[in-house]
């Protein structure tokens, strides 16, 4: 099966999984996506530290949106897309991916992470880096990492 096949399919697919209007099993369905989408490519994703449990302000800083792809196949949460540039926003929307649809504290109290494109507010943060078979993860705290 080619590529485009591949991706049509996910697309298909990704319909029937962003049908819930529950922010954790959009969230849930945003890590599948982000995690097939990469597969397609062939780009392996490994995490680093412990992915965290319950809903929180995940803050990522990267340089592109294929990095944000895989912070999201790593941990699944809701990207807010008021964070990242207008062209990945447009991306995201065209690629199938659910982005948060509601204000952060309401998908927070509704148990969803969310994804922000570096904030200090963030609780945890997510580095990505990208090595010889795919993209590492690193999950930390965000104290330390976004800091640094």
């Amino acid at each position: 099966m080619t590529r485009l096949a591949r991706l049509c399919g996910l697309a298909l697919d990704a319909r029937a999984a962003t049908k819930s209007s529950d922010p954790v099993q959009l969230a849930i369905a945003a890590r599948w996506i982000a995690r097939n989408l990469l597969a397609i490519r062939g780009i392996r994703i490994g995490v680093e530290g412990v992915i965290p449990v319950g809903a929180r302000v995940l803050g990522v800083r990267v340089a592109s949106l294929n990095d944000m792809l895989a912070a999201i196949a790593a941990v699944p949460a809701l990207i807010d897309a008021t964070t990242v540039p207008l062209r990945w926003r447009l991306a995201l929307r065209a690629l199938g991916l659910p982005i948060l649809d509601r204000p952060a504290p309401l998908a927070l109290a509704a148990g969803a992470s969310v994804v922000v494109y570096v904030s200090p507010h963030a609780t945890t943060a997510l580095h990505v880096d990208t090595d010889s078979s795919g993209y590492r993860v690193r999950v930390a705290n965000a104290q330390c990492k976004l800091a640094a």
